[in-house]
């Protein structure tokens, strides 16, 4: 309905189109409808500027719009029509001003033909009174459930079998174009072309490096000129016992190992086989009472999988290994027992054996380390379960939900990324899985089994590892950061979440909220056995829902960081933490130099592992880091305000973990939030 002619008013009207891509402009015309609260219209209204290039990238462009008067428009409707060729325009976001009064419109989505978006305010749905708006946003819903289709159930033969759903789109051309990479960040990809890039970076190693003969010769393989950054010192002490220990504890697997009550199965050390490494006059028994030995079990997960081939079929071996650490008198951790063969004492080795056997067991035991890192730890308990939720939230909940605003930051990336991987890293055939010895399907399958989301909520998951008490742990870095981080992470996810939900009440009624978890649980994470795995396919109260965005975001941005971007820190010296091994595991007494030369990979698995480590370690230029929110998804002052106040809380964390490690040998740095970008992109 328009109103008449006589009543009309001029809107001051100013539209940003994005600056993430060459293309983010149209060559269309541009036209523009304002709908009030009564239903009322505007009517279309070319924008434009005679003889002006109008919405370019990165252009803000103003106009005055004399139209029927429909007071603060509460919908703005926005029109392509194409001229020789059709084309596609990312607005950002569009501001009308009406007599002193603002009201923006958050877009930051492509436009193809015609779209409509209401102000910038979030509001649960069961608090909407206007019926254009009600009917706007369930309309948007259906079509989004079109557009970010679950992919289909797969088959026993299919990648998918035996893991959370994903988005159905089986090559990254098939993505929404919303969840495509910005530019900047695909070009760093070269056009999605990770095996590519892979191959590349490999080539250029291998190619500088003529043969590998004694340990020292591993260091060329990463000295070349592009891949020359790291932390300087992130390699000393790599061959003792206390640097295993530093790496064990604050490296990229820090979650890996838990306090021993009871030796787990298989695992045939005892007192005998540790005399002179435990305090005077205790066993093994009394170490563990006193909250002081600590095991990380590869068994239970490696047990069973597939070991891989090298690029010329040669097998790639990977132990079931089992390790032993423990917090001396002087508080240094420090592995005193590894078994590479559970349940055969022949592949039992100490500290107290010598330097080349027991340097051989801890390569052994860092390979099955390094598995496990890569494909539970890295890949399944964040980049799998991020994507599950993230494509709900975008199925499920309306641009102007707020649960949408606070996730969308934090879960948008991560679909394209893993496109990439389910191609061209996950398949038994994928250059990694000729790198590392472990079948990365068949290991995250496997694992998926007994993955819980509840084991994401951090500081829940220390306790139940045993690893909360700095008196009994300390030096355990990651630990202390992340407890500190988490609670600031919560405290800015409950103030944005309280503007909204006064009340249980509010998220019980909350029927598009109902229908995301819902969808993630049932649809996503149990469609094929019903097993949520810790995920509720309802929420009852207000602090339910902080903590599930809250464990979502954490995720996605710091939990991320804290096991990806210190892969080239950790694997680029392949003695240090090698992806496999090239023969089965030592007996006692075999251990040499001569077997350990033997044992590590040549020049084109190293080569790989390391390209591939290099790869996920990079920043994008264009990375948005944590704290820092450049789309205004939100626009009511109270929740900017929770955003500026985090942004300050996270300065102020960042400040105390700098001047800590100023007096640290080696500063652990994985949690700065200035190194934490807001979502897993890489």
């Amino acid at each position: 309905m328009s109103l008449s002619k006589e009543e009309t008013v001029t809107y001051n009207v100013s539209i940003t189109t994005d600056d993430a891509y060459s293309e983010a402009g149209t060559n269309s015309s541009v036209y523009i409808e304002f709908v009030g609260e009564d239903g009322k219209s505007t009517g279309w209204h070319n924008m434009d500027h005679f003889w002006s290039n109008d919405f370019e990238r990165g252009q803000v462009n103003h106009f005055k719009l004399t139209a029927p008067s429909v007071g603060l428009p509460l919908i703005v409707r926005i029109k392509l029509e194409h001229g020789r060729g059709e084309d596609e325009w990312l607005c950002d976001r569009i501001v009308v001003k009406l007599n002193n009064k603002r009201v923006e419109f958050p877009v930051y989505d492509w436009i193809e033909h015609q779209l409509e978006v209401t102000r910038g305010e979030a509001m649960l749905p069961q608090k909407v009174d206007n019926q254009y708006v009600r009917s706007l946003r369930q309309q948007e819903v259906d079509e989004r459930k079109v557009l970010f289709a679950w992919s289909p159930r797969p088959t026993q033969t299919e990648l998918g079998w035996g893991m959370n759903r994903v988005l159905g789109a089986a090559v990254y051309d098939d993505l929404p174009r919303f969840l495509k990479r910005d530019e900047v960040r695909n070009s760093d990809l070269q056009r999605s072309r990770f095996t590519a890039l892979l191959q590349s970076y490999a080539h250029r190693i291998t190619s500088t490096v003529l043969g590998l003969n004694t340990l020292e010769d591993y260091h060329r393989l990463y000295k070349h000129h592009d891949l020359q950054r790291a932390k300087a010192n992130a390699l000393d002490g790599w061959d003792t016992d206390e640097g295993m220990g530093r790496l064990t504890l604050n490296g990229i697997s820090p979650l890996s190992f838990y306090r021993c009550s009871e030796l787990p199965e298989g695992f045939n050390v005892t007192t005998a086989d540790l005399k002179g490494l435990l305090r005077e006059g205790k066993t093994l028994e009394d170490e563990m009472e006193a909250g002081l030995i600590y095991v990380s079990d590869y068994y239970k997960h490696l047990e069973g999988i597939s070991r891989n081939t090298d690029f010329d079929g040669n097998q790639i071996y990977c132990a079931n290994a089992m390790g032993m650490f423990y917090v001396r008198p002087d508080k240094k951790f420090v592995p005193i027992a590894i078994q590479l063969v559970p349940g055969d004492r022949d592949y039992l080795f100490t500290s107290l054996d010598s330097k080349d056997e027991w340097l051989l067991a801890k390569m052994y035991f860092r390979c099955a380390e390094g598995n496990f890192h890569q494909w539970i730890v890295h890949y399944v308990n964040t980049h799998g379960i991020i994507e599950t939720i993230g494509i709900a939230c975008f199925r499920c909940l309306p641009r102007s939900h707020p649960v949408h605003k606070l996730l969308r930051p934090h879960v948008k990336n991560v679909a394209a990324i893993n496109i990439d991987a389910r191609q061209n890293l996950i398949p038994p055939s994928g250059k990694a899985n000729k790198a590392l010895a472990i079948s990365a399907s068949e290991l995250a399958r496997k694992n998926y089994k007994t993955f819980n989301f509840g084991n994401l909520m951090i500081p829940n998951y220390i306790k139940k590892l045993g690893l909360d008490d700095p008196e009994l742990l300390p030096y355990y870095y990651y630990r202390d950061d992340v407890l500190e981080l988490w609670e600031i992470m919560r405290k800015y996810v409950g103030s944005v979440l309280k503007v909204y939900y006064k009340c249980d009440e509010d998220v019980r009624e909350d029927f598009e909220l109902q229908d995301w978890i819902r969808d993630v649980a049932v649809e996503g994470v149990a469609w094929q056995d019903g097993d949520y795995r810790g995920v509720p396919d309802h929420i009852d109260t207000l602090e339910q829902l902080i903590d599930i965005c809250h464990t979502v975001i954490f995720t996605s941005s710091a939990q991320h960081s804290a096991v990806n971007f210190g892969q080239f820190d950790t694997y680029k010296y392949i003695p240090s933490a090698t992806g496999g091994m090239m023969l089965p595991p030592h007996r006692r007494g075999e251990g040499t130099m001569e077997r350990i030369m033997t044992s590590l990979p040549g020049v084109r698995v190293s080569g790989t592992f390391i390209a591939f480590a290099f790869i996920l370690s990079t920043y994008s230029d264009s990375e948005v880091f944590l704290g820092n929110f450049p789309q205004r998804l939100f626009t009511d002052e109270e929740t900017l305000q929770c955003q500026r106040d985090f942004k300050a809380d996270l300065e102020v964390f960042s400040k105390k973990i700098k001047e800590r490690n100023l007096k640290l040998d080696h500063p652990y740095t994985y949690l700065l939030p200035e190194r934490i970008p807001n979502g897993t992109s890489i």
